[in-house]
C-alpha cells in the first residue's frame, strides 16, 4: 500500500503535467453593460457584415450568443446584435468607469453608470453615492432619480424612493417605468389606492411593457382591500402581460393563475399555477409561495398578498 505522502506526491505530479485548461473568452449568459451612450444595435448577416439600425435603450443586459465578436442581446423582447468592443460585463464595469472618470471628472453620465453597475454587484451605498452625485451634477435626468429609487427601495426605504420616483415624474409625466415602480413602492407601505392609480397610468402610458401589465394584474387580483380587487379587469391585464411575453413567463402566468381565482374560475387556476410552476421562468425564490398558491386553488380559495 502507498503511504498518502507518495499519494500526494503522484497527485501534485499529475496536477503539474496536465495541460491547463484555456481561459473561457465567450461572453454567452453574462451580463453585460454599455461601456458609454448610444451604443448601436442592428443585425448581422452571413458574411459577418454589422448593420446598424438604433441605439440601445437600457444599461445593462445578458448575452444570448456570441458569434464573430458580435453579441446578441435582448433588446424589448427583440434579438438584436452589438459589437462586443461596445460592451463591458458587469464585473468589470465599475473598473471601466471609474477609468472614464479619471479623465473626465465632472461626467455626470459615468457616475450613473458606475452606480447602476455597483447596484447590480450589490454595491448599495456606493451606488447611491454615485447616483447622488449625478444627480448633483446634472439634476434633471428623470431616469437618474428612477433609478437611485430603485435603490432605496432595494433597501426597504420606501419613503426615500417614493420621493425619487415623483422627482422622475415630475421631470417627465410620460415615464412610464417610474409610474410603475412607485406603484410597487406604494403597496410596500400598503397604499393600495396609490398604487393602483399608478399602475394604471404606467399602462395607459405604455400599454406595451408587460411587468406594467403585470403588476397592475396582480394588486388588482391580490389585494387584501376588497375595495381595491377588480376580477374581471385584473384577468384582462394578465391575459395581456402574458401576451405580451408569449406565455413563457412563468411570474406573470402565476399572475393569470390568480385572477381566474378571483374569478372563481378554479380548473384555469389550477392549470396556469401548475404551468407556472413547470414553466422553468418562475422565480426560485418564490417557488414554495407558488406551490402553497396552488394548494388555495385546488381548495377553491383566492389568493390574499399582503405585501
Amino acid at each position: 500500500m502507498m503511504g498518502l505522502d507518495t499519494l500526494a506526491t503522484l497527485a501534485l505530479a499529475a496536477s503539474l503535467m496536465a495541460p491547463a485548461l484555456p481561459k473561457r473568452t465567450d461572453w454567452q449568459g453574462e451580463p453585460v453593460m454599455i461601456r458609454q451612450a448610444s451604443v448601436a444595435y442592428g443585425q448581422v448577416d452571413a458574411d459577418g457584415k454589422f448593420t446598424p439600425q438604433e441605439t440601445l435603450h437600457s444599461l445593462q443586459y445578458i448575452v444570448v450568443k456570441e458569434e464573430k465578436g458580435y453579441l446578441q442581446v435582448n433588446q424589448e423582447g427583440k434579438m438584436v446584435w452589438v459589437d462586443k468592443k461596445d460592451m463591458v460585463l458587469l464585473r468589470d464595469a465599475p473598473d471601466h468607469y471609474t477609468k472614464m472618470l479619471d479623465s473626465d471628472p465632472n461626467n455626470a453620465t459615468w457616475y450613473a453608470y458606475r452606480g447602476w453597475a455597483n447596484h447590480r454587484l450589490k454595491q448599495s451605498d456606493k451606488a447611491l453615492k454615485d447616483y447622488s452625485e449625478a444627480i448633483r451634477i446634472k439634476p434633471l435626468v428623470s431616469a437618474w432619480h428612477n433609478n437611485r429609487g430603485l435603490i432605496y427601495a432595494d433597501q426597504k426605504k420606501y419613503d426615500e424612493a417614493i420621493q425619487d420616483y415623483t422627482a422622475a415624474i415630475d421631470l417627465n409625466d410620460e415615464n412610464a417605468l417610474s409610474f410603475r415602480n412607485r406603484a410597487v413602492a406604494y403597496t410596500r407601505k400598503k397604499l393600495y389606492a396609490k398604487a393602483v392609480a399608478d399602475f394604471e397610468k404606467a399602462v395607459e402610458i405604455a400599454p406595451n411593457i408587460p411587468f406594467a401589465q403585470n403588476g397592475y394584474a396582480w394588486i388588482l387580483c391580490t389585494c387584501p382591500e376588497d375595495k381595491v380587487r377588480d376580477g374581471k379587469k385584473a384577468l384582462a391585464h394578465a391575459k395581456k402581460a402574458c401576451e405580451l411575453t408569449e406565455f413563457k413567463n412563468g411570474g406573470y402566468l402565476d399572475t393569470l393563475a390568480a385572477a381566474y381565482a378571483e374569478n372563481g374560475e378554479w380548473d384555469k387556476a389550477v392549470e396556469w399555477q401548475e404551468k407556472a410552476i413547470k414553466s422553468g421562468d418562475f422565480p426560485l425564490a418564490d417557488i414554495e409561495a407558488g406551490k402553497k398558491r396552488l394548494e388555495l386553488f385546488k381548495n377553491k380559495k383566492a389568493y390574499r398578498g399582503d405585501d
